[in-house]
């Protein structure tokens, strides 16, 4: 007896010293297994613990216990620094004889403590969790005869995650989710065919967002559901459960069967004790704000089913019904009750056939603080929308503003609205929108709004609009905005066909009137300085190409800066993607103006415009000072006192910031000059010097001879960069004279003048010698001579030379006269071809250098994409080479080896020939932007 004992002594300490040691023996080779099988199936760089790997017979004994410290994954390339999961513990528990016999394993419990998931998708839609390498070998060892070895199946009877965090971030779909303290655990005995499987989650922070709105923010999240789970009939069926979003919460009961192909469904769902508050739970977290100090009451009803087959051929029919019976909100802060809110709503969706398809809300009503607000919609047949549409309310904006507050902003009035609307899509597909029965009115009442933006405010003491299928007509509208006040009429068509379908276009015909519109005040200097010294340009106003507006107007005075103007009268029409002026007149600076044109944005890189104006007695002064194309143009004209009237066409096209492109500028037209003088200025100090006249009319401070003008036609023109003048008449200190020429829009002057009929007796010495050097010293013998000068430099340094003399006594000078003018327009016409050349050329030249410079850098696109493309194709018939060689000799190896590199050059193949067509599309794309480019200089 004593010797059995010592013997099964000596057999417990080996089996106990077994259980210590065997793990110890084995550890590294369990860990060596794990690392070869992660490396071998896993794409990404994987950490853990070495010291925190324990393997273990004592943990849970008599089964196997694997446990890992530390563990995490971390991707590569563009996720070099993300970490896809981090884990502080993951354990594992295998029941040991399972694996001894092979036939099941068993795993008695899977556990995840604190671990932190971080799901990361691209713009691209490259994702951080494609991480599983390529497993060419299992395709081919599938089609190896394995009918010797037992299948093996694998069970679960426990698995819980504590404490976990999951964020989902997907930059491709500008989407996010995130759940913040994620506690699941589940259990149920996988050896069994039938057994009920036990799981309970909650989540203490839940999150989403969608196009930077967060719609739902720090939801709780409860389910605990226990699912009898028949895996020979593949039946599950619900048997106690709560799913609870928040203070939302509902019951599911019923089952889900997959015997074959199809998915049978026979499922109830409803809310459990579920009110108006639970609905308000769920409020998106971008409006959670406003349901602060909110209390809410009412009874809710919420149920439904989903029942039927699932398959190729056949949906199971879904129903689900909403109520809200004698509900009411109430505020904290604010004495404005939301009562008697009443909702009845369904869906019904009982087959495949869209057709018979519906969503009703039957009746919603409530009261506003004693104001009513009524709606309801039936809604059916997806196949071909119909829509059944009311809604009667009043609104007082400045109770809402109490509930939602408005910071630095002052809202109010009252607004009464009644719509009916009802129809089919295949009318509106038809464009018979006569047949869609739409009515209505809306009316606005003292409203008032008022912001730091606009601290005037803006007043509608009253507005009216009705409607109905084929027109919206405002009868009233009467505005205020400080001093300016606005009145408006008519009626916009067409608006169903607007809103409804895409080539719809709006149509309309309104009067506008006002007394007074104060520019000054609606666009306060400061604002205008601000503008002025930021660094974002005005951007070009496209207009839309679907909207088709006339526009009447009368406005007795337009207060702006220091140009008022007053009675327009005119018409604005928006058609076409264009603004039409149709003969809009106006005062302004004393002056009568008349406006007809254009200005076309279709074409939104070059918008164009196209005015024609009349103007009557303007200020020459006055339009340097109010009109760029004048100063830029004429500088002169600062100096000049006098009016003018003028009848021009121009054209041309503006640039990004809304300003015309000076040197794309085309005018042409007629300057009528009634009166006007130039007493001061270097170009009267210059021209007084060259000609020396000794008598002739003095200005007022006796300086220098004036030039005047009277009863003067000039025809101008300006292209190419250049204003043209035709030589006309004038007076130069007493002389009568003829002046013509150009000059650039950088100031440099081209002109030519004939002083004409000069008495020699005039002529000062100075005159006479500079006479003298030009005639060979001889003596002027004629009692009148014409003296031909030349103008050039630049307005700010005026050149005038002397340039030659003709005889003007005995009749002679009207020939000279006729015979300069013919020369002089001559070299006007000469001069606006080599100017218009010279801008061919340089548009050519422009052409060329861009289609150059897009070439070159084509070329560098394509070479770089080939070499790209190269690199791939080396690099990957290198790792099938690599593959081929350590393969060896053994026949499956060398099989799986030969596909596999098979698949590493194809692979190479296809992504070298993505590279370079994707390189070859960026360089014609690069050619083709050029050619557009160079097409519209």
């Amino acid at each position: 007896m004593k010797k059995v004992l010592i013997i099964l002594g000596v057999v417990v300490v080996i089996l106990i010293a077994a259980i210590i040691i065997l793990p110890i023996i084995f550890k590294d080779d369990v860990r060596k297994a794990i690392d070869d099988s992660m490396a071998e199936s896993i794409d990404a760089n994987v950490y853990y613990d070495i010291d925190g790997f324990s393997l273990s017979l004592i943990k849970n004994f008599p089964d196997v216990t694997v446990s890992m410290s530390d563990f995490g994954i971390v991707g590569k390339g563009a996720f070099e620094q993300d970490t896809l999961v981090g884990v502080n513990n993951f354990l594992v528990t295998v029941d040991l004889m399972s694996v001894i016999s092979g036939d099941q394993i068993i795993i008695e419990e899977i556990a995840l403590d604190q671990p932190k998931i971080m799901v990361k998708v691209l713009p691209d839609g490259t994702a951080n969790y494609d991480i599983a390498k390529s497993t060419e070998e299992e395709s081919v060892e599938e089609n190896i005869d394995t009918s010797s070895e037992g299948n093996v199946s694998i069970g679960i009877n426990k698995w819980s995650i504590t404490n976990a965090s999951l964020k989902y971030l997907d930059q491709s779909l500008n989407f996010y989710t995130t759940l913040i303290g994620l506690n699941h655990e589940g259990s149920g005995d996988f050896n069994l065919d039938v057994f009920d499987m036990s799981t309970n989650t909650t989540v203490d922070a839940a999150s989403l967002g969608f196009e930077g709105v967060e719609y739902v923010s720090n939801k709780t999240l409860d389910l605990a559901v226990i699912l009898n789970m028949d895996l020979g009939q593949m039946k599950f069926t619900f048997k106690e459960n709560r799913i609870a979003v928040n203070q939302f919460a509902m019951n599911i009961d019923g089952f889900v069967s997959m015997p074959g192909d199809d998915i049978e469904m026979d499922i109830n769902f409803g809310g459990s004790d579920i009110s108006l508050t639970s609905i308000l739970s769920l409020i998106p977290g971008v409006y959670q704000e406003y349901l602060d100090g909110v209390d809410a009451s009412g009874n809710i009803g919420f149920n439904g089913y989903v029942k039927g087959t699932f398959n190729e051929t056949s949906m199971p029919a879904i129903a689900a019904n909403l109520s809200i019976d004698d509900g009411g909100v109430k505020y904290a802060d604010f004495n404005i009750p939301i009562e008697n809110i009443n909702l009845k709503s369904s869906f019904d969706y009982p087959s495949a056939d869209l057709s018979e398809t519906s969503f009703n809300i039957d009746n919603f009503s409530m009261l506003v603080d004693g104001e009513s607000v009524s709606s309801y919609l039936k809604f059916k047949n997806l196949e071909n929308y119909q829509w059944d549409f009311g809604f009667e309310g009043n609104a007082d904006l400045e109770k809402i503003t109490k509930v939602v507050p408005l910071e630095g902003v002052t809202l109010m009035g009252k607004i009464n609205a009644k719509l009916k609307s009802s129809g089919m899509m295949s009318e509106i597909e038809a464009g018979r929108y006569e047949n869609l029965p739409t009515s209505g009115n809306l009316s606005i009442n003292d409203f008032l709004f008022r912001s730091a933006d606009l601290p005037q405010g803006f007043e509608i003491s009253k507005a009216n609009l009705s409607f109905n299928p084929s027109e919206i007509s405002l009868s009233e509208f009467s505005a205020k905005s400080g001093n300016s006040d606005f009145s408006l009429t008519g009626k916009v068509t067409n608006f169903l066909a607007f809103a409804l379908s895409e080539n719809g276009v709006l149509a309309g015909s309104l009067d506008f009137s006002s007394s007074l519109i104060d520019l000054d005040e609606l666009m306060p200097e400061e604002s205008l300085e601000e503008e002025e010294t930021t660094d974002e340009p005005l951007e070009v106003v496209r207009i839309p190409e679907n909207i088709d507006f006339t526009l009447a107007s009368s406005i007795d005075k337009i207060a702006y800066s220091n140009m008022p103007i007053t009675d327009f009268k005119g018409k604005i029409v928006i058609r076409d993607g264009a603004i039409l002026l149709e003969k809009n007149t106006f005062s302004m600076l004393d002056g009568n103006f008349e406006m007809t044109g254009s200005y076309v944005t279709k074409d939104l890189d070059q918008p164009k415009y196209d005015l024609g104006f009349k103007i009557q007695g303007l200020s020459i002064a006055s339009a340097f000072n109010t009109f760029e194309t004048v100063r830029n143009y004429v500088p002169i004209a600062e100096q000049v006192t006098g009016k003018f009237s003028a009848d021009f066409s121009t054209e041309g096209l503006l640039g990004d910031d809304m300003m015309p492109l000076m040197d794309e500028i085309y005018l042409q037209g007629l300057v009528n000059i009634a009166q006007a003088s130039l007493e001061k200025g270097q170009f009267v100090q210059k021209l007084s010097a060259v000609t020396s006249l000794k008598p002739g009319a003095k200005s007022a401070d006796g300086e220098a001879d004036p030039i005047s003008l009277k009863d003067v036609l000039i025809q101008t023109e300006i292209k190419d960069g250049r204003l043209f003048i035709e030589p006309f008449e004038l007076n130069v200190g007493g002389q009568n004279a003829l002046v013509g020429g150009n000059n650039t829009l950088d100031g440099q002057l081209d002109y030519s003048m004939l002083l004409k009929d000069i008495p020699t007796g005039q002529i000062g010495n100075a005159l006479n010698s500079a006479l003298s050097s030009l005639t060979g010293g001889k003596k002027l013998v004629s009692d009148k001579i014409n003296l031909n000068l030349g103008i050039g430099g630049t307005y700010d340094d005026v050149a005038v030379k002397l340039l030659g003399t003709s005889d003007a006594s005995g009749g002679k000078s009207t020939s000279a006269t006729e015979s300069f003018k013919q020369e002089l327009t001559s070299k006007v016409d000469g001069e606006k071809e080599k100017a218009e050349a010279e801008l061919v050329a340089k548009k050519e030249e422009q052409r060329q250098k861009i289609m150059s410079e897009a070439q070159t850098k084509a070329e560098q696109i394509r070479s770089q994409g080939k070499a790209s493309a190269e690199k791939i194709r080396q690099e990957g018939y290198a790792a099938a080479d690599k593959v081929l060689a350590e393969a060896g000799s053994n026949p499956i190896k060398k099989k799986v080896a030969e596909e596999t590199a098979k698949k590493l050059r194809s692979e190479a193949d296809k992504k070298a020939n993505a590279v370079e067509a994707e390189a070859n599309q960026k360089a014609d794309q690069l050619i083709s932007e050029a050619q557009d480019k160079a097409s519209k200089i």
